[in-house]
């Protein structure tokens, strides 16, 4: 992110749709997995609160499901658990498509165990069409245990495994945390 001054806040949701006076891409009932199991929606809420006190004093937007990301070249909405996006084509409202972001460069998704490898490394695979996406990170709601895919340069990712003990680098947000601070309260 650099040097520049960035204001935090989050988007309000259910339906920017009335606000902008247009309609909206999904029926809110009807996003995929809209559903999270507690322990999914304890660390969704930890990270959520976590990012948002680190950008506060920035015009970064921290998002929470179910809004929608919308990839252009895939022509898909997917909706992660998370997404960071400091981009001025999400922040401008004029170009914003009923609050969906387009242009994140941190997404988050607190993994299911329901959901097959497989399943997530296909979404990942839509993820990184996103041209400004920077990084993307896996939680594992059960233990302290999380992956993050960071773009090194274009098309070049590596991969970084956090556990118990280990701090987490979010390099898009030049965030450090200890991955414990991230699973407080949330794992019994």
């Amino acid at each position: 992110m650099g040097d520049r001054q960035l204001n935090s806040y989050t988007l309000p949701f259910p339906d920017l749709a009335l606000e902008n006076g247009l309609s909206y891409p999904f029926p809110a009932d009807q996003t995929p997995g809209s559903e999270q199991s507690p322990p999914q929606e304890r660390v969704t809420q930890m990270l959520s609160q976590l990012l948002i006190q680190h950008l506060r004093g920035t015009n970064a937007i921290v998002s929470l499901h179910p809004r929608p990301v919308y990839i252009e070249a895939a022509s898909a909405y997917c909706y992660p658990d998370l997404m960071v996006t400091h981009d001025p084509r999400d922040l401008d409202r004029r170009h914003r498509r009923d609050g969906v972001i387009q242009y994140p460069c941190l997404i988050i998704d607190v993994i299911s165990h329901s959901i097959s490898s497989g399943e997530r490394f296909a979404q990942f695979e839509q993820y990184r069409q996103i041209e400004t996406l920077e990084e993307y990170v896996w939680v594992d709601p059960t233990q302290p245990k999380l992956n993050c895919w960071r773009q090194i340069e274009p098309g070049v990712w590596e991969t970084y495994r956090y556990e118990s003990g280990n701090d987490v680098y979010l390099d898009s947000l030049s965030f450090l945390i200890e991955i414990e601070a991230i699973y407080h309260r949330t794992l019994t």
